[in-house]
């Protein structure tokens, strides 16, 4: 009885030491509409024993590797994603994340990973509200990068998009305090300024209401005013 009860145990174990997350694939996306503007607990999901299925994400440098699936019903035009790991968000390392159409397959936003517990981040302007949209979460081969992550749903246009610029008329005449604002995870919308080399790359978007007929704009950085950097 003793080795038949030991036995059991062995198999039961096994079984779940080796079980897939329940949203492995594409068809059985977990619903997080009910995060939206909130986010999940800490550590709530993994890629652990996870299987690839579909596409990868253009920007990830490789995939599928162990890809899990979400899914939600969008409430306006915009959603962003956002993924965190490291303690105690999870232990997930080099995470890739991307936001698609509802076939699953149409590739809306993608985000590649940047460093082994660095969080990630995409969003999307023109979603079709009371429509479903799927998100995929992956990360780098290997069996030991696998793991938990916690994920934040906000369907509030921000200044990622011309329609989320920040309003910046209260600094007339002031400034913004040291490294108030940030390109990181920004993506591309609109066109790039007549007197850029490139882009646009990773814009962002501020408004301001007119109080003469002049006015001047001056973008600060270097320590202690921001880390945006300029390569030549």
């Amino acid at each position: 009885m003793k080795n038949i009860l030991t036995g059991l145990f062995f198999i039961l174990f096994s079984t779940l030491a080796w079980a897939q997350p329940a949203n492995d694939n594409y068809a059985a996306a977990i619903d997080v509409s009910s995060i939206i503007n909130l986010c999940s607990a800490n550590a709530a999901f993994t890629t652990l024993n996870a299987t690839a299925d579909n596409n990868k994400g253009s920007a990830w440098d490789s995939g599928p590797n162990y890809n899990v699936w979400f899914k939600f019903t969008a409430t306006t035009n915009y959603m962003k994603v956002q993924l965190n790991t490291g303690a105690p968000e999870g232990n997930m390392q080099y995470p890739y994340l991307a936001l698609w159409a509802t076939n699953g397959t149409t590739e809306l936003a993608s985000a590649n990973r940047i460093g082994q517990y660095t969080d990630l981040e995409v969003d999307y302007y023109g979603l079709t509200p009371g429509v479903v949209y799927y998100i995929s979460v992956d990360n780098l081969t290997g069996a030991g990068y696998r793991g938990t992550f916690k994920l934040c749903l906000s369907d509030v246009v921000d200044y990622n998009f011309y329609e989320g610029a920040v309003d910046v008329t209260g600094l007339i005449n002031g400034c913004s305090a040291d490294a108030a604002y940030t390109t990181v995870n920004a993506s591309a919308d609109k066109n790039k300024g007549a007197a850029w080399d490139s882009g646009p790359n990773y814009n962002r978007w501020f408004k301001f209401t007119a109080t003469t007929n002049y006015m001047k704009v001056q973008l600060n950085t270097g320590a202690p005013e921001g880390t945006c950097n300029i390569h030549t």
